[in-house]
């Protein structure tokens, strides 16, 4: 069984931390614009709508100008993506390749999801980081566009995403051929891709158990989707205990998935007693995935649950760069002068409806916690038996 990370620690790169639907995807489209070679997009959301339109648009004058376009998407994250952008985009000569299809008839095989999102840009620029390409995003609307940040990257680190994207796009189509690209120093900021794959090598999970264990000073940590599992709490609970300063920034009552909010709650008292402070954004729904501690910063599509830390595939930047988490600590402290935070008087103070939905959705999320220990389990007596 893989133990580390296959990806290492890289310098002479260039990183930018971009805030708000507003910010990053105007960047993203210009990149998109001035491509010269190739364009790669890996994502899990895309509903069709006026973002997907101008990034489809995007796309299709890249291939016009015979500029290769691959897009690899998730089949079950791309449910909202009409028909008729399926077919705009294929005719357009751009190569589509649908992730693991989800069908009932094949309903377990098909939970683990490709939940990364990533855009790169002729091997010499990456973008990373929670969004999804919806309209969910889009600022004027009658809902406040989601709260989210996207990193972009230049330097070799660019290298390990597009290997990334190639490796994976061969696991279910083996027709990709890029042109070599010179890989260029593009700054002095040093950092490393981190991975979730199928199977046990999970390695963003590994990360930020390693951190939190070995923090002294603070663990703040940014998630949209809140079902960590037992050993991360416990790490939690241990860093309160020798003193670090341990935050949760959550999402509030606006949110897409209620009863994952709601089964989230299940670990709020545990949390709150052991004096973890807890931050719920209230302007709009908080779905960034970024995680700081004491000097280490990671950030990209993996979530605080058991999808992001255990299934599915997910694509984190992880760095100790100064500047980066600067940027980072600036985000949090933005978004924790906009949460309320809960304390634990008020926790107990909560209704008994509520606490009602917190046990059943919890009882509910505890068989898929068992289900996945005895998953894990079996995965490891298969990979014992390999290596025999």
């Amino acid at each position: 069984m893989i133990e580390r990370n296959p990806y290492p620690d890289r310098d002479g790169n260039a990183f930018r931390l971009l805030t708000g639907a507003e910010t990053f995807l105007p960047v993203m489209e210009l990149a998109i614009h001035r491509a010269k070679q190739f364009v790669l997009f890996e994502q899990y959301l895309i509903s069709s709508g006026r973002v997907a339109d101008r990034f489809i648009d995007a796309f299709i004058a890249c291939a016009q100008r015979g500029i290769a376009v691959y897009m690899l998407i998730d089949h079950f994250g791309a449910r909202a993506l009409t028909r008729a952008d399926r077919q705009r985009i294929e005719n357009a000569g751009i190569r589509l390749l649908f992730y693991n299809p989800a069908y009932l008839r094949h309903f377990f095989r098909g939970l683990p999801r490709n939940h990364r999102k990533m855009l790169l840009i002729d091997g010499a620029q990456a973008f990373t980081g929670g969004a999804g390409i919806s309209d969910a995003y889009q600022p004027g609307s009658a809902r406040p566009p989601w709260h989210d940040l996207i990193v972009e990257m230049r330097g070799p680190i660019v290298a390990d995403w597009q290997q990334a994207f190639v490796h994976t796009w061969q696991q279910w189509n083996d027709g990709i051929r890029l042109p070599a690209t010179a890989i260029e120093p593009a700054g002095n900021q040093r950092g490393r891709l981190s991975l979730s794959l199928r199977g046990l090598h999970k390695f963003v999970r590994q990360s930020l158990l390693q951190q939190i264990e070995s923090a002294t000073d603070h663990i703040w940590l940014g998630t949209a989707y809140w079902l960590p599992g037992r050993r991360i709490l416990r790490a939690l609970r241990a860093a309160s205990r020798r003193g670090v300063d341990v935050r949760l920034l959550l999402p509030g009552t606006i949110n897409d998935h209620p009863a994952v909010y709601y089964a989230g709650h299940r670990y709020y008292h545990f949390l709150l007693r052991h004096n973890i402070r807890i931050f719920e954004y209230q302007p709009a729904f908080m779905h960034a995935k970024i995680y700081l501690c004491d000097s280490f910063c990671s950030l990209g599509s993996c979530n605080m649950d058991r999808w992001g830390l255990r299934w599915n595939l997910e694509a984190n930047l992880e760095s100790k760069d100064a500047t980066l988490r600067a940027e980072a600590e600036t985000f949090f402290n933005a978004a924790f002068a906009e949460s309320r935070e809960i304390t634990l008087a008020d926790w107990l103070k909560r209704p008994v409806q509520n606490r009602f939905r917190e046990w059943l959705l919890g009882y509910l999320e505890l068989m898929v916690e068992r289900y996945d220990i005895n998953r894990d389990l079996r995965q490891n007596t298969t990979e014992a038996d390999k290596n025999r």
